[in-house]
C-alpha cells in the first residue's frame, strides 16, 4: 500500500480518536461548546503543529485544513451526544474509562505512525528522528490538553503513556528496516500500542516515582 495513502488513513483515525478524548476530557472539566471544540482540535492537530514546526516542512494542519474539520465535527458529535446525558455519571464508570483509555490508545497508535512516516519522507530515517518525530506527533496534542486544562500531562504519570509510544517508535523503525510493508508495519503498530495501553490500564502499571515522606510536622 502507498505511503501517502497510509499517511492519510493514519491521520484520519488519529484526528478522530484524539478529538473524542480532547472532547471528553473539555466535558469532564464542564467547558462549554467552544471549549469542547477547541480542546478537540489542539489534541488532535497539536502534535503534528510541534512536528512540522521542529521539520521546518509544510505545516499539516494549513495544508490539508479538512484535519481540523473533522476535528470540529467529531468534538460537536461527542458534545451533543452527551449534552443529552449530561445527569449521568460517565466519567466515573469503569465503561467510559476504559472507552477513553481504548480511545486514547488508538490516537497514539495512529500518530506514531504518521510521525514516523513523516520522519522517513523527510529523508530522517536513522533510529533516533524516526522514534522522535513518532513520540511528538503522538503525544504533542496530549500535553496541549492537559495543559488547558491545568493538568499534570499524562505523558509524564499515566500508565504507560509516553514510554508506549517509543516502544511504537521503534517497532515501526525496526519494521521498516527490515522491509516490511507499510501497511503491515502500520497496523501492527496501532495494535501493539493499543495492547501496551491497555494491560497498562487494566492492571495499573506505571514507571517507578518517588514518593517523599512530609516531615513539616516533626
Amino acid at each position: 500500500m502507498d505511503w501517502e495513502l497510509i499517511m492519510i488513513i493514519a491521520g484520519v483515525i488519529g484526528t478522530i480518536a484524539f478529538s473524542v478524548s480532547g472532547a471528553l476530557i473539555a466535558i469532564e472539566n464542564e467547558l462549554d461548546l467552544f471549549g469542547v471544540i477547541i480542546l478537540g482540535c489542539f489534541t488532535a492537530c497539536g502534535g503534528g503543529l510541534f512536528r512540522d514546526l521542529i521539520l521546518n516542512g509544510d505545516i499539516a494542519l494549513f495544508e490539508k485544513p479538512w484535519y481540523c474539520g473533522i476535528a470540529c465535527g467529531v468534538s460537536v458529535i461527542v458534545f451533543i451526544v452527551l449534552y443529552f446525558w449530561k445527569s449521568l455519571s460517565f466519567e466515573n464508570s469503569k465503561g467510559y474509562q476504559l472507552f477513553y483509555n481504548i480511545t486514547d490508545s488508538i490516537g497514539l497508535g495512529a500518530f506514531v505512525v504518521t510521525g514516523a512516516l513523516t520522519s522517513i519522507n523527510a529523508g530522517k530515517v536513522e533510529i533516533f528522528p524516526v522514534v522522535f518525530f513518532a513520540v511528538v506527533t503522538a503525544c504533542g496534542g496530549g500535553v496541549l490538553r492537559d495543559m488547558m486544562v491545568m493538568k499534570i500531562p499524562s505523558i509524564f504519570k499515566k500508565h504507560i503513556y509516553a514510554v508506549a509510544t517509543i516502544i511504537g517508535g521503534l517497532y515501526f523503525y525496526l519494521l521498516n528496516y527490515l522491509g516490511v510493508d507499510y501497511a503491515i508495519t502500520s497496523t501492527t503498530t496501532v495494535i501493539l500500542i493499543v495492547i501496551i495501553r491497555y494491560f497498562a490500564y487494566t492492571l495499573k502499571l506505571s514507571l517507578p516515582k518517588v514518593s517523599l515522606n512530609d516531615n513539616s510536622n516533626s
